[in-house]
């Protein structure tokens, strides 16, 4: 396998885009935005499902590592190392791609180039953190254009420029719908009762966002951190089944499991008191269970199986 590393560099244009009139923190946005369209085209080519809960991929993740390598003047242009080509962890059986041996940052930069072109279409959150950078860094506004280019191997170049900030944010738009009676289970946290919102981890691991009015801001304050179940009108998310979001119309706290004691779990006890203990009456005779679809001989045969 080569360990050669492959090189990328961002061109930011535009009258703002000048070192001394540039904001250090849309560096920071472009850089973390970057990162995260490469992380997400890594975790679809090694196998996970777009919309999956929980962390992403080691693999995945360390794709997305670049090093800064070179700063040039003029219209700010930003320069890294991809890391160097390494191994990548078994694809799960909803693999997208065949990578065979070659690099998953290199390849997963690819498939964000591509997305930026508009000749791939499939990776849905790279293309909703592209559109997410587009957003932050005022693309057509504040910013003419980003482009990427690609070095080593075979050069590749993209643009984000304002036509395409339009295109991804079309393209990551997806139909919802809504169930005005629904429910849902989870333990509120991130409460900001200026905008009346929160956010409910739900037992699967994905988070809710939540809002409520001025009249459930006591019972907010009262679940908080703890379990509890949610009525009101909840969105989905129509091509992936996800929950999105609940608008808060009643909110209780769920009865919790209790455990007996040790002592009371491993008390013996009596016929009759497991009985009481049901609400039930023990039975008198075997003649009661006798099951009126079978005939005399075949319950007097059971009865024998059983020595009764």
């Amino acid at each position: 396998m080569s360990s050669r590393s492959s090189r990328l560099q961002l061109k930011l244009s535009g009258d703002n885009a000048r070192l001394g009139g540039l904001y250090a923190s849309d560096i920071a946005r472009l850089i973390d935005g970057v990162e995260r369209a490469i992380r997400r085209a890594a975790s679809q080519l090694v196998g996970r499902m777009p919309g999956a809960p929980g962390r992403l991929p080691k693999a995945a993740v360390n794709a997305a590592r670049l090093r800064l390598t070179d700063i040039r003047e003029g219209s700010v242009v930003l320069q890294f190392e991809l890391p160097v080509a390494q191994a990548i962890a078994e694809p799960s059986e909803q693999e997208s791609l065949d990578l065979d041996d070659s690099d998953l940052g290199e390849s997963a930069l690819r498939v964000v180039m591509d997305v930026l072109s508009g000749s791939q279409i499939g990776f849905t959150e790279a293309a909703a953190a592209l559109s997410q950078l587009a957003e932050d860094l005022d693309i057509g506004e504040r910013y003419d254009a980003l482009a990427f280019f690609q070095l080593g191997g075979l050069p590749h170049k993209a643009v984000l420029d304002r036509p395409v900030r339009e295109r991804l944010a079309a393209a990551v738009q997806r139909p919802n719908r809504h169930d005005d009676e629904g429910a849902l289970v989870g333990i509120l946290y991130e409460v900001d009762f200026e905008k009346s919102s929160a956010r409910l981890r739900t037992p699967f691991g994905s988070s809710v966002a939540v809002y409520f009015g001025d009249d459930h801001a006591q019972a907010i304050k009262e679940t908080l951190r703890e379990s509890s179940r949610l009525q009101g009108r909840v969105t989905y998310n129509t091509t992936t089944s996800a929950v999105l979001s609940v608008d808060l119309t009643d909110i209780t706290l769920t009865e919790q499991l209790m455990m007996p004691c040790v002592g009371e779990f491993w008390a013996t006890k009596t016929l009759e008191e497991l009985a009481k203990a049901q609400s039930v009456s023990a039975v008198e005779s075997i003649e009661e269970l006798r099951d009126d679809t079978i005939s005399i001989e075949e319950a007097d045969a059971f009865m024998a199986a059983l020595e009764l």
